[in-house]
């Protein structure tokens, strides 16, 4: 029986999806059921948020990496970036792990969502948890923003 976090054909299919973890290592990853959703709640702060994102054909570094965070009662909440491969769209969120284990999907509970990385600061799209050096960036470039500066990019609707 497939659990989910870990499938056979896993070895034989490679990663679409790349995983960029709090602790700097980037992890593989199958299949990321609900990105789609994500990347349009990322982009839209109208959207809601998916409740949840299903990770499916974890690497073997994947499924150490979520092991240890499964074990990890200190930290359950963790920042992952999310790069789908075959487009290069990227997601930054805040999540907790939500189910993981034999017989089980893999599924992460997201708190908040921001787009990929760019160049400059990224907005901060979505209410909710976000990283304290993400929220350090924007609060600094908003003020030292000259009169003359346009900080549209703070206000995103």
């Amino acid at each position: 029986m497939e659990d989910g976090s870990r499938s056979t054909s896993a070895a034989v299919e490679p990663s679409r999806f790349s995983l960029s973890v709090d602790t700097g290592q980037v992890i593989g990853c199958r299949e990321v059921r609900g990105f789609h959703s994500a990347v349009s709640a990322a982009n839209d702060p109208r959207l809601s948020l998916p409740p949840r994102l299903v990770l499916r054909g974890l690497d073997e570094h994947a499924h150490a990496w979520v092991e240890a965070w499964a074990e990890d009662c200190e930290r359950v909440r963790r920042t992952i970036s999310i790069r789908r491969l075959l487009d290069e769209r990227e997601i930054t969120a805040v999540a907790t792990l939500a189910s993981f284990g034999s017989g089980v999907e893999t599924e992460i509970s997201i708190e908040s969502l921001t787009t990929g990385p760019g160049d400059g600061v990224p907005a901060l799209l979505r209410s909710g948890v976000h990283p304290r050096a993400l929220i350090d960036a924007a609060l600094g470039a908003a003020l030292h923003a000259g009169p003359e500066d346009d900080a549209s990019w703070l206000i995103q609707g």
